[in-house]
């Protein structure tokens, strides 16, 4: 056969056309692979999440040497791990320490500075007072912002105690955000456990016994921004500092202060509140307002969901130590606020909120501390009252600059 002779085309060895491969086949041969591979892996990342949000939920990992910790351990006041890191995410006791040398009187926001041989308070003269000394002034607060100066010297570290909207004086009725910006809930395990104030973009200011038994800080969550307890997303916590615990008499010093992992972003519904002024007085019959998530009845009923408001006013510390009232258990520490004749106050779950005045800015005058029942008659609730502990406040702002 002549070997350059053309094959007929029915020889064996002829090469067919390959014909197309549908979309279908396609989809058979290179596109279910993919898929499988995709939820192979999705799968694989769900598992591993839920072994984390479980082993989060119930172990503490203790790094060197690596083993778990049941969570029941974590901030027990023991280090069960080698390095001790179960007892560093707790909530941290703050002792008071010597006043802080500077301080801002009510008129006109005056700097003060302290004397320490005499112990005496002596208001600062403008005289070659500088824009660093300011500074360094409001640093010594707490206060990292610029500061502005007047003929004496005013300072006005934070720009606090505004909001949008004006309350109406009725008792119990439900609160608008744009009322009360600085109104926080702090949470644990996603559950409301306490009211708080916004003081700055850092920090939180609520009572001390929300967290007696509660220390684990990575727990704990704060809303901002909404009436709402079940909207709006919460915040991560950092750290948390209460004065040291007297076991003789619990309800003194139950104060707070929480600080967020991130900086807060203030706006219409995110606003701080001013600290009152160290020489701040409050008349009896002052008119103050609460406000809070708390149970709205002493025995039963359930927290609400929507934040309510109410006006009270200072009762004098005299009647609220009468026989029929505290009988001496009210401090000079303490602030008492209610109505006459009872029916409005504050209950569990409002505690750590604020118990506020509006003079020219509105302050934080008080926090819910405790009381005998909610509403009584002659049991009103009682305060920590603030301006006895903004040294303390200022101290542990200017331990974490």
């Amino acid at each position: 056969m002549d070997p350059d002779s053309d094959q007929p085309l029915n020889s064996p060895d002829a090469t067919a056309p390959r014909k197309p491969r549908t979309p279908l086949e396609t989809f058979k041969k290179v596109g279910i692979p993919i898929i499988a591979v995709l939820l192979s892996l999705a799968t694989i990342a769900t598992v591993a999440i839920l072994i984390k949000v479980i082993l989060d939920k119930y172990y503490f990992i203790c790094g060197h040497p690596l083993h778990f910790l049941p969570r029941s351990q974590v901030c027990d006041g023991h280090p069960d791990c080698a390095s001790g890191e179960d007892e560093e995410p707790c909530v941290k006791d703050f002792p008071e320490r010597p006043a802080v040398g500077v301080r801002l009187s009510k008129d006109r926001s005056t700097l003060q500075v302290l004397d320490p041989a005499t112990g005496n308070w002596a208001s600062a003269c403008f005289d070659n007072f500088t824009e660093a000394l300011a500074k360094t002034a409001c640093g010594q607060m707490g206060y990292n912002r610029p500061c502005l100066s007047g003929s004496l010297v005013a300072l006005h570290c934070l720009a606090c105690g505004r909001s949008l909207k004006a309350p109406r004086v009725v008792g119990g009725e439900e609160a608008s955000v744009d009322s009360w910006p600085w109104q926080v809930s702090l949470q644990y395990s996603k559950q409301h456990v306490c009211g708080g104030s916004i003081l700055d973009p850092h920090w939180i200011l609520t009572a001390a016994h929300c967290f007696r038994n509660y220390r684990d800080v990575s727990n704990w969550k704060v809303r901002v921004g909404s009436d709402k307890l079940s909207s709006f997303p919460s915040l991560p916590v950092v750290k948390i500092f209460i004065t040291e615990h007297n076991t003789s008499y619990p309800k003194e010093k139950d104060i707070a202060l929480v600080k967020l992992q991130y900086p807060l972003a203030f706006s219409g519904t995110v606003r701080p509140i001013c600290l009152p002024f160290f020489d701040e007085e409050l008349a009896p019959d002052t008119q103050l307002w609460i406000v809070g998530w708390g149970f709205t009845e002493q025995n039963g009923g359930e927290m609400s969901d929507t934040l309510l408001q109410a006006s009270v006013q200072v009762i004098d510390h005299t009647r609220c130590n009468a026989e029929d009232a505290y009988q001496g258990e009210v401090t000079e520490t303490m602030l008492c606020a209610g109505v006459p004749g009872g029916g409005v106050d504050t209950c569990q779950g409002d505690s750590g909120g604020p118990l506020m005045y509006q003079s020219i800015q509105w302050q934080v005058v008080g926090i819910v501390s405790w009381g005998h029942g909610c509403g009584g008659p002659t049991t009103p609730g009682v305060y920590t009252k603030v301006t006895a502990f903004l040294n303390w406040i200022y101290t542990v702002w200017k331990s974490e600059m």
